[in-house]
């Protein structure tokens, strides 16, 4: 900001200066009151595109007679308050300037300036100065920096600025010398394109972490790809090289576009086309209706692309369940069997930072993922928190993120991932330190989930002790509905819908179809899906027959009917024999009312996903078989049990398992299901909205990431004349726990609670 209100007062005849300060930036202005009302006019309508205005707010003072315009060194503790902005994507004057073969950084990987660029992936300290980044590698040369040195310059105090002769540099590494001899500059590129083209695998080192890269129409790249990493069915993400190709493969709305080429360029999912243009492989997404699609966002990912290559497979460059790697060394150790070669570059990476992903559902934009572009600018709360001590909440173990909540301002993590190995534990820890570093928080309150056995509960605790910090423990669906209540600013109660794959739950149960009535400080189950025993545990979400046949059984199933059934035909007689004791004498079994796997079973019993290899798969291919066009729902059963709602699956399981016998097209079958839930939902929404004189409904948890379910709830519930909230700045799933943690335990402390 202040180099843009410097040239905006400059271009205006305006004396005075502008500075940082712990309440924002603040400018002193001087001159006629016509000028300076353009001047505020032109501050507001045509910020910096990595700015953000929260408020504009004008004091009159005593005109001094002051000269000239200048930027003053920050006011009153400005460090206290300092932001980190995320990363950024080139920038079209950048771009402009990478393509022009005169300008002195044409084709270099590492242009950038102050609209654009690497920003969280290099910081070591704050306030964010060249020092305390990984550029402290290079000096700069004159003319870089001179471009540094004036305000003027659209590069002025643009920390990672370099150029070709001053800068990073890229390395091709080939270990076992895939076609190309290792070497240093600007044909790095050049050879990198022509392995891809040549149907090789290479690891890139980008933004945040490595990726690993393939011809997205090659087939059997893409099939190697798979092999190697051991992901036989989970969607790879594309780069395209422009929108227009983007097009070619897949349907892009006004705003999916506006993503796609903003300056967080997420990975966005976008609707397959019906009539490609451009063939990709049929693998880089199998029995999925959507591609994961985002455009070049480094300038390096330009020089990949030509005419012969537009569309790659650009997926995450990590070793299974362990983060992204981020330098060449640790990519060559653990990469080593999946790529064939490494384009490296040695600008250090000081933090990871995995892609973000994002969907478009009815004109909102809805996370999946928050991480590269988004994190860890800051979740402003309006919800009665703003007072409370610093807090760390420690999220979950799926999906992992954390939360530092300081001075109402809650500082949501990148990405973690899965937090089921010692690699992302440590990669957690050290994330943590460097928030509460960065921001300035001391938590007196470390939040965690109720499940003892997550690495993040027990890492909460220990946390806790070092620091004689207390705890504050938040049920998993609580904490979902109350994320939502947190990015919405609502403080009174509603009527949480908390349907999730698994959450620990207040009886020690595994919960999963929630229906809550929530504040900030509490909440009531007021109703959830029938329990049903899940057979062997994690063994029956890997083998979703386990949970079909567990449904069955609930609803009264006919033996004779199960062995009809496609599903069970590729299943060992004396294992099948083994579940179904499990199931009959409750051994080995937990009971569990999930949303997720009822529909594990009812992808099962369909004979869609026999055997999950990624999370929510089976849903996933479920949905993306549904006949849009079908109306009819499966019946369901509704109960009140003891002042509480208890949804009954078993007549929505009887009527698939029938039309999966009789042959009804499995996209009728889907929708029936789909359609069946919405009803259900909506019932009990509905009924507890009326009875609790509640008028508005909160979505949240993993299963509202199934856009179809999603688009239609939201539309009955609205019908209804009831107001939804959702997730907007943090997903659904169960990255978005720790920002609900955060606030309940910050509302307790405050107003008292549970």
């Amino acid at each position: 900001m202040r180099p843009f209100i410097y040239r905006l007062a400059v271009a205006r005849g305006l004396a005075g200066t502008v500075a940082n300060s712990a309440r924002g930036v603040v400018a002193e202005v001087e001159g006629g009151a016509g000028t300076i009302d353009e001047f505020e006019r032109d501050l507001t309508l045509s910020p910096p595109p990595l700015a953000r205005i929260d408020s504009v707010t004008r004091e009159a003072a005593v005109p001094t007679g002051a000269r000239g315009f200048c930027i003053v060194p920050s006011l009153d503790g400005a460090a206290e308050s300092t932001l980190i902005c995320p990363d950024a994507a080139v920038c079209d004057d950048c771009l402009s300037e990478f393509l022009d073969p005169a300008d002195r950084r044409h084709l270099y990987p590492f242009i950038n300036c102050t609209n654009c660029g690497p920003r969280f992936s290099i910081i070591e300290g704050t306030p964010y100065d060249r020092p305390r980044t990984s550029m402290r590698a290079f000096t700069m040369c004159p003319v870089c920096r001179a471009e540094y040195d004036d305000p003027l310059d659209r590069r002025f105090h643009a920390q990672p600025n370099a150029c070709p002769v001053c800068g990073p540099r890229l390395e091709l590494v080939c270990p076992d010398d895939a076609g190309t001899a290792p070497g240093n500059g600007g044909d790095a590129a050049d050879r990198t394109r022509a392995l891809l083209k040549a149907g090789r695998i290479v690891a890139v080192k980008g933004l945040g972490g490595f990726h690993i890269a393939a011809d997205a129409a090659n087939d059997a790249a893409v099939r190697a790809l798979r092999e190697r990493k051991r992901r036989p069915a989970k969607p790879f993400a594309l780069m395209c090289r422009s929108l227009d190709v983007v097009r070619e493969i897949a349907d892009v709305s006004a705003e999916e576009e506006r993503l796609l080429k903003g300056a967080s360029a997420p990975v966005v999912l976008l609707k397959k086309r019906r009539d490609p243009v451009r063939a990709i492989s049929p693998d880089v997404a199998p029995r999925n209706a959507y591609l994961g699609v985002m455009l070049p966002h480094a300038p390096l990912h330009h020089l990949l692309f030509d005419d012969d290559l537009a569309v790659l497979v650009m997926t995450s460059g990590n070793a299974p369940g362990e983060p992204i790697v981020a330098e060449l060394g640790e990519a060559r150790e653990k990469l080593a069997g999946v790529a064939d070669a490494f384009l490296a570059h040695d600008r250090g990476i000081v933090n990871r930072n995995d892609d973000s992903v994002v969907c478009v559902e009815g004109g909102r934009t809805l996370m999946a993922r928050r991480s590269r572009g988004f994190a860890p600018y800051p979740v402003d709360l309006e919800c009665g928190v703003e007072g409370a001590p610093g807090v760390l909440a420690c999220g979950t173990e799926l999906k992992c993120t954390f939360t530092v909540l300081e001075a109402g301002r809650a500082y949501a993590s990148q990405h973690v991932g899965d937090m089921e190995n010692r690699a992302t534990l440590e990669f957690y820890e050290e994330a943590v330190e460097k928030f509460l570093a960065w921001f300035h928080a001391r938590p007196e309150v470390v939040a965690h989930d109720l499940h003892p056995d997550y690495l993040a509960t027990r890492f909460a605790k220990a946390f806790a002790a070092d620091r004689g910090a207390a705890l504050e423990g938040v049920q998993h669906h609580h904490a979902h509905i109350a994320s939502v209540m947190a990015e919405n600013g609502t403080t009174g109660s509603v009527v949480g819908l908390a349907l999730d794959g698994t959450g620990y739950g207040a009886d020690g149960s595994i919960w999963g179809c929630e229906f809550l009535v929530a504040d900030l400080a509490g909440f009531e189950r007021a109703g959830h899906l029938a329990n049903v025993p899940l057979p062997g545990g994690d063994a029956a979400v890997r083998r979703p027959y386990r949970v079909a046949l567990s449904h069955l059984y609930a609803a009264g199933g006919d033996p004779l009917v199960e062995e009809s059934l496609p599903l069970f035909r590729g299943v060992p007689p004396a294992e099948l024999d083994l579940v179904r004791q499990m199931i009959a004498k409750r051994v080995n079994c937990v009971d569990t009312s999930s949303a997720g796997r009822l529909f594990d079973a009812a992808s099962a019993l369909l004979g869609v996903c026999g055997e999950v290899t990624y999370d929510a798969q089976a849903a996933i291919e479920l949905e993306s078989l549904v006949d849009a066009g079908v109306s009819r729902a499966y019946p369901y059963g509704m109960r009140a049990d003891g002042g509480m709602l208890v949804v009954d699956p078993a007549p929505i399981v009887r009527a698939l398992a029938a039309d999966a016998v009789a042959g009804v097209p499995a996209g009728e079958c889907a929708a029936a299901f789909h359609n069946a839930v919405v009803s259900f939902s909506r019932e009990a929404a509905g009924r507890i909205a009326r009875e609790r004189g509640i008028g508005t409904v909160a979505l949240s948890g993993g299963v509202f990431q199934n856009r179809f379910l999603l688009r239609s709830l939201v539309r009955a519930l609205e019908s209804d004349g009831l107001r939804v909230l959702l997730n907007r700045e943090v997903p659904a799933n169960d990255g978005g726990v720790s920002l609900g943690q955060a606030a309940v335990a910050a509302w307790r402390r405050i107003h008292g609670g549970a």
